[in-house]
């Protein structure tokens, strides 16, 4: 039961991230999105997971989730569902069934580079409604997903599959999804609005207009005469004999453009009070979140030594092989040789070597894991791949993710 509900939030996180983008197109094409739907397949998902060893099986629960075909009412809305379903029904099939913090935090951090850019620049060139009603509420239940997987697992096997464990986890997101319920309510946003506004308007704003008060006093009293001081002598040393007059009406007509309202319109309170928000927001949600992803990494007491379950960093799905270096790309497949190692029950120790990892998991092919240690130690150690060692350390490490069929 443990193993379906992590495998169903798993595809609930993946396909939340998807349905930020595609409920945003298809509500602006006349469509009707349900996000509620997204969970059918990922509970098809979870439950196919029950049954990883059985491709058969699998497959048979992942492709119940194109019944859902027969829920969503327009075309725009099943073209956006057959897209999530087809998705979850290839993992299944392929047998994709894979817990890591590593992959969870590519996915949080790829999210969070993509997002902003997409909600601004559709919101100014399409819909920008559409995208605070509809596409906004998905992404930050996306967020939120993502960051409770990270969290949990970080932790041993034994420790993210405990029910307690999972549950406690569940409450504070649950609790922090129920304060941007509330918060996001007209009743309380009114209330939060005209506090902000109060302190704002009667406290910040006479201290920030200080300095440009005392600015325009300045100039007014201090530069403005000096400046008239100096015409005045270049006037009177090139000989006009009207100096006093002209610069009279040269100080008349300079003091006569107040500087108060050239500063007013930089004093803009609601354009301020927007800004001085979307900061706080924006500087809250890093805190929060930093907080939740840097808390204890440390397994439960009693539960033994600590096992490395998850890769280096460097194997971290962040960037295609073209933004790396060979010895990058060889030290990458061997981090997701690793998680693959993970995946089915062999969890690195701190204590061990790569030497130590070969032949742990006996499905794997021998000779395919002595030739990626070999390009590891080459890269690691030399510092000395080439791009052909690093093509040949990604097409073993491919190989090494099939390991079913290498058993056969």
């Amino acid at each position: 039961m443990t193993t379906a509900l992590l495998y169903t939030l798993r595809m609930a996180g993946d396909l939340l991230v998807y349905s930020a983008f595609a409920a945003f197109f298809a509500a602006c094409l006349g469509g009707q999105p349900v996000p509620l739907l997204v969970l059918l397949p990922a509970v098809c998902y979870g439950v196919s997971a029950c049954f990883s060893q059985r491709r058969t099986l699998r497959t048979v629960c992942g492709a119940v989730s194109l019944l859902g075909l027969l829920l969503v009412p327009g075309w725009v809305d099943r073209a956006a569902y057959l897209s999530a379903a087809f998705y979850s029904l290839y993992l299944a099939w392929k047998g994709e069934y894979l817990l890591s913090a590593d992959r969870q935090a590519d996915v949080f951090l790829l999210f969070c580079k993509a997002y902003p850019a997409f909600a601004i620049l559709l919101s100014l060139a399409w819909n920008g409604q559409i995208m605070l009603t509809v596409s906004l509420p998905l992404a930050v239940w996306a967020v939120l997903l993502q960051i409770f997987l990270m969290r949990i697992l970080r932790q041993a096997p034994a420790t993210y599959r405990s029910p307690g464990y999972l549950l406690a986890n569940a409450g504070r997101m649950m609790l922090l999804g129920l304060l941007g319920f509330l918060v996001s309510r007209p009743a309380v946003l009114g209330a939060a609005q005209s506090a902000v506004g109060t302190v704002y308007f009667g406290l910040a704003v006479p201290v920030l207009t200080v300095p440009l008060s005392m600015l325009a006093w300045a100039a007014e009293h201090l530069l403005l005469p000096a400046f008239t001081a100096v015409l005045y002598w270049i006037a009177s040393r090139s000989g006009n004999q009207d100096a006093a007059s002209m610069m009279g009406a040269a100080g008349e007509s300079i003091s006569s453009n107040n500087f108060a309202p050239a500063v007013r319109p930089l004093l803009n309170g609601e354009l301020l009070l927007k800004g001085a928000g979307v900061l706080l927001l924006g500087a809250g949600c890093i805190i929060l979140f930093r907080h939740l992803l840097h808390r204890s990494k440390a397994p439960l007491a009693g539960e033994g030594p600590a096992s490395m379950q998850q890769a280096s960093r460097r194997g971290r799905r962040r960037w295609p092989s073209f933004f790396l270096s060979p010895n990058a790309r060889v030290r990458r497949a061997y981090s997701r040789y690793l998680e693959r190692q993970a995946h089915h029950g062999v969890d690195r120790q701190s204590s061990e070597t790569s030497l130590d990892r070969l032949g742990r998991t006996p499905f794997l092919d021998p000779e395919a894991e002595q030739q990626l240690r070999r390009l590891y130690l080459k890269a690691r150690y030399g510092e000395a791949a080439t791009p052909q060692d690093a093509a040949a350390a990604e097409r073993l490490e491919k190989a090494l993710e099939q390991p079913e069929e290498n058993h056969s």
